[in-house]
């Protein structure tokens, strides 16, 4: 009895051993079998799908769901915005939001902040444009680079050039988006490009008013002129006023000085030494164009700064 007993537990364990093994053998099937279609899901396949819808509801809406965005030189992000520029079909025009208004000062900021740096913009252009060769894409950068001239960069450390980019147009005939701002740093060549730019500039303003103050071209040459004179101490600032040829000739010597001491005291304010500064004046004698309209006029009431 006691031998028939020990039989039957054995036999027991036996058939459980059975199917303990072939019940493991199936979830394991079944297990990985799952596991392979849950990595499915992110396999390489899966994210081409996942970009494809993407870039079909950029195509479809003409939006993309980031603002503007601008990166440095190692393609790290300097600073973003929650709007951008947008794009017409028809022309090169480019538009500016006012939640994007502030773009410039960040852009001046960072260029006076960072004198190795130089910006580099990119106008988009679609496929079509390029192929008709409508200039779209470079005018579309040109214009961002006229506001930053106009507020005060220097125009040498701009670069501006087309991007052909596969996108379309919404049904308006608008894209939001369409340039690209990135920064970069100066290679040799630029450098000597831009010091050239910086001993010997021209400035139009309205230096002989009373009531002076600097505008954003003086205030980011200042930047620009100081960095030069760290690397170039032994040089030294003549600064030349010229005024336009209307009243006496006396009077217009005395004016020209006027707006080059203007600038001169301003330089000395922002830590020029003032043994390094000449200021002289030409008055009506040199202009550069003929008097003979407003326009012409007003190119020869200019400041000329040389450094050497």
């Amino acid at each position: 009895m006691k031998n028939f007993i020990s039989l039957l537990i054995f036999l027991l364990f036996a058939w459980l051993g059975l199917w303990w093994y072939y019940s493991c053998n199936w979830c394991a099937k079944n297990i990985d079998e799952e596991t392979t279609i849950v990595k499915g899901k992110s396999n390489p396949d899966a994210k081409t799908l996942a970009k494809k819808a993407y870039e079909d509801s950029i195509a479809k809406t003409g939006k993309i769901t980031a603002g503007l965005v601008v990166k440095g030189s190692s393609n790290q992000e300097l600073f973003s915005f929650s709007d951008n520029f947008r794009i017409n079909q028809n022309n090169a025009d480019v538009f500016i939001p006012d939640s994007l208004a502030e773009f410039k000062d960040h852009i001046i900021d960072y260029l006076g902040q960072y004198q190795n740096q130089e910006l580099i913009i990119s106008g988009y252009e679609s496929l079509s444009e390029k192929e008709n060769q409508s200039g779209f894409g470079l005018s579309r950068a040109n214009t961002i680079k006229d506001i930053l001239i106009n507020s005060g960069v220097n125009p040498n450390r701009i670069v501006s050039k087309a991007y052909t980019n596969d996108f379309k147009y919404n049904s308006d005939g608008k894209y939001q988006g369409g340039i690209l701002l990135n920064f970069k740093t100066l290679d040799t060549s630029r450098i000597e490009e831009i010091e050239k730019s910086v001993a010997n500039r021209t400035l139009y303003s309205s230096f002989g008013q009373k009531t002076f103050k600097p505008d954003p071209m003086l205030v980011n040459y200042v930047l620009e002129l100081k960095n030069y004179l760290s690397k170039y101490p032994n040089k030294k600032i003549q600064i030349i006023g010229h005024t336009d040829d209307i009243g006496e000739e006396e009077a217009n010597l005395w004016y020209g000085q006027e707006r080059a001491i203007h600038v001169k005291n301003y330089f000395i304010s922002q830590g020029i030494k003032n043994n390094k500064i000449i200021a002289l004046s030409r008055g009506e004698s040199s202009p550069l164009v003929p008097n003979n309209s407003e326009e012409n006029r007003a190119k020869n009431r200019r400041i000329e700064i040389t450094v050497n």
